[in-house]
């Protein structure tokens, strides 16, 4: 008898095999009139017992189609604009052609199209003009995504600004785009305006839901050095590509603090603890703690 470990390894990879043949009917995948293969066929063999209505082959079709259909579903809902602008066949086709080459490789389908983006810049079926547009846009869809998974440290009082060790709270992910792909979730179809470098934040605000910005050039920079922990004397200790105006820093800042982006830097001894809210008083509040989230991180490659 094989090991149990074994037999569900090779369940999955046989799930992970191209749809073919009349289960592509059921989907917006292109039709095609090409069967199973070989080795899904021997897999099946392998892994079902014949039964009294059902070959083998079917059976595992059964399960085969059904992993597919739940794939293709989500990934369509956490890339609605990317659907939108790359119109029904372009997007099946990279959605198919993304799914065999980057399967899921963990628990939750949230993290479905974490290298969608990586795999789009390279995707050979579209032009290279499309290729960037589609990526950085598939990195801003995804930004969206990953935020609600982050955790929340506490906010630092303004009076507090100059005197603690400073950090970027995790749940703002800063973007710089090669296009201003923002602009895409406001177009009905692909049409692409001048390329330029775009810096983007996309957090989660105050109400849970998510929230997007762009950012100066040199607001991205002091943004990048508080996410890796600094004091405020430090983060304008070395140059910028430019020296911003008092005014803008002092705008900016503002916003910071207005979004609650500024937070005390957890310790070793508190990285992991639950999240203290201001608002309720200094009590723990769950609420905001993705219980499922670290699971999901430790089961990816």
């Amino acid at each position: 008898m094989r090991p149990l470990e074994q037999t569900q390894r090779e369940f999955f990879a046989a799930l992970q095999m191209p749809l073919r043949g009349r289960s592509r009917n059921s989907t917006d995948l292109a039709p095609s009139v090409e069967g199973h293969s070989p080795e899904f066929l021997a897999k099946a063999e392998s892994l079902m017992k014949a039964g009294s209505n059902l070959l083998p082959a079917e059976q595992l079709e059964l399960y085969h189609r059904q992993y597919w259909f739940r794939l293709l579903d989500s990934i369509a809902e956490d890339f609605p604009t990317l659907r939108k602008i790359a119109g029904e066949g372009t997007f099946w086709a990279l959605m198919e052609a993304y799914v065999c080459a980057c399967p899921s490789a963990s628990f939750t389908l949230r993290h479905l199209g974490r290298r969608l983006a990586d795999f789009t810049a390279e995707w050979e079926e579209i032009d290279a003009t499309r290729r960037r547009w589609f990526a950085a846009l598939a990195r801003l869809e995804y930004a969206h995504m990953e935020i609600f998974e982050a955790a929340e440290w506490e906010a630092v009082p303004p009076e507090q600004l100059a005197s603690v060790e400073l950090g970027l709270q995790p749940h703002v992910v800063l973007l710089e785009l090669p296009v201003p792909a923002d602009l895409c979730m406001d177009w009905d179809k692909f049409m692409p305006e001048a390329e330029a470098l775009t810096h983007l934040a996309v957090w989660r605000n105050e109400s849970g839901n998510s929230a997007q910005c762009r950012i100066d050039p040199i607001e991205f920079v002091l943004l990048s050095r508080l996410r890796q922990g600094s004091s405020l004397a430090a983060l304008f200790a070395e140059p910028t590509a430019r020296e911003p105006s008092p005014e803008e820093v002092a705008g900016w800042f503002a916003n910071w603090q207005n979004r609650r982006w500024i937070a005390l830097a957890p310790t070793a001894e508190t990285e992991n603890f639950p999240v203290v809210s201001q608002r309720s008083g200094g009590d723990i509040d769950w609420s905001r703690v993705d219980k499922m989230g670290s699971q999901a991180r430790a089961m990816e490659d």
